[in-house]
């Protein structure tokens, strides 16, 4: 039987990874049994995904008869062998981890000189670091070293405890307020509601204190208060404080553009549209520096905001190149799929619908929220060609998938039926009814869990 976990995790194993884990596994101080290395020989020579154990554990033990428990065994060290080198992996990528271990080390054994220099030489480091939250921890860890260590060889005199206590004060603050903007942010989402008694005591601390001249405090802070007060002095003051720190890790800078996005989304929602032009310029922004690129791929539902927010510009030309250019970055599955429909989005807002039409034909239900996406266009590409007989038929087969898929896709459910039912009321509706019309474009406007508002109220004006 295959150790679904093993194999998950040796398929996302890059080249480089495969050859340093093979030395990793030969080498006796972390790996002495025989066996695991001929499982891992056997590994790297498959192609296929999935393989048979019968003939993995004739490689693994030529002699002996199959037996399940002893296959089973053999695959959980080698996964244990594996999650070791990724561990030792990503530790030895900090140096610094090494220098604030070690001179615990040295302080424990009482060898003094080198724990002197190593205390330096982590210093050095720290400084060459970006000064993230992360930074601060590190400081506060290094500060509390050289405590220890002073305490150690029974100094007098002064201490750096102050030192200890403030990059201690500056972790736990910085840390505390990019939850809250991570939790901001995931409440505007789902509504979920969170203990802030002392957030809001330290919101008023921060806004008192020193520690708000810390550029990482600072940048958190108003951060969370854009999020929350929707103030344009926040965001602003926000974006300043994030454009002087280009040194910031890719995935920081990540996380600080896409609560900046949605900061503008949600100004968009309430009928700010100069934040369109706003949310386009952060998503150029990460593109160019690939902070929206992680580990390689682009998220798909970016890659649709950036087509949507494009076409609203007219940014026709550079949505026609970025469609190609990142559909390489997009995850495997849901690569064609989004290729397909952005690429028909851009040609149904050019009114070029012989060629949008085969395009959403080929959307299939990999992603299914993309697919409803695909049938609402063309139920508005069918009204406005006034195809009425197919338009009849598609309105017809999507309520049918709606109601049989209610459990799959929630309370998107109630937005696409709505929709649906506009459409098949509008397609009805005598134009020449002055009021029939009103009465239309007032239900419209007046029901929030409807998409496609805006389509709906242009085909009535």
């Amino acid at each position: 039987m295959e150790d679904k976990k093993l194999f998950g995790t040796v398929e996302k194993l890059n080249g480089v990874e495969k050859r340093e884990f093979t030395r990793f596994i030969q080498s006796p101080y972390f790996n002495q049994r025989t066996d695991i290395i001929r499982l891992w020989e056997w590994i790297l020579k498959q192609k296929q995904k999935t393989w048979q154990p019968e003939q993995g554990f004739a490689y693994v033990y030529p002699e002996t008869v199959f037996e399940d428990a002893q296959w089973r065994y053999a695959q959980t060290f080698l996964l244990a062998a594996i999650e070791s080198f990724l561990a030792q992996r990503s530790y030895e990528q900090i140096p610094l981890l090494s220098d604030l271990h070690l001179v615990r080390v040295y302080r424990q054994k009482g060898i003094t000189k080198p724990l002197s220099y190593t205390l330096r030489r982590a210093e050095d480091r720290l400084a060459k670091m970006p000064h993230d939250n992360e930074f601060y921890y590190f400081q506060y860890q290094l500060e509390w070293e050289k405590y220890a260590a002073g305490e150690s060889q029974h100094r007098t005199g002064d201490n750096n405890l102050a030192a200890v206590g403030k990059a201690l004060d500056i972790y736990l603050v910085s840390s505390k307020l990019r939850l809250a903007c991570l939790t901001a942010s995931h409440r505007a989402v789902f509504q979920v509601e969170y203990d802030a008694v002392l957030l809001g005591i330290l919101l008023d601390y921060v806004e008192k204190s020193p520690l708000k001249e810390i550029p990482i405090v600072a940048l958190y802070f108003h951060c969370y208060l854009a999020l929350t007060s929707g103030s344009e002095s926040d965001f602003r003051a926000f974006r300043r404080e994030l454009e002087q720190h280009p040194d910031l890790p890719a995935e920081e800078r990540r996380t600080f553009l896409l609560l900046a996005v949605n900061f503008c989304i949600k100004r968009l929602n309430t009928g700010e549209k100069h934040y369109i032009r706003e949310a386009f310029g952060l998503y150029k922004v990460g593109l160019e520096t690939g902070v929206l690129i992680e580990h390689g791929i682009l998220s798909r539902f970016a890659y649709k905001n950036i087509v949507a927010l494009g076409l609203i510009l007219e940014e026709y030309d550079w949505i026609k190149r970025f469609i190609p250019d990142y559909e390489p970055f997009l995850e495997e599955k849901y690569r064609s799929a989004t290729r397909d429909y952005n690429m028909a989005r851009l040609f149904f807002t050019q009114k070029d619908y012989k060629k949008a039409m085969p395009l959403l034909a080929r959307v299939d239900e990999t992603d299914l929220l993309l697919n409803l996406d695909s049938r609402v266009m063309l139920l508005k590409m069918y009204y406005e060609t006034a195809e009425l007989d197919a338009l009849d038929a598609l309105l017809a087969s999507f309520r049918i998938l709606l109601l049989r898929k209610k459990k799959v896709i929630g309370y998107h459910q109630q937005h696409y039926l709505n929709t649906v039912r506009y459409i098949q009321k509008l397609s009805r509706l005598n134009r020449n009814d002055k009021k029939l019309v009103l009465a239309f474009r007032d239900e419209v406007l007046g029901n929030k869990a409807v998409i496609e508002k805006d389509w709906l109220l242009a085909q009535v004006t």
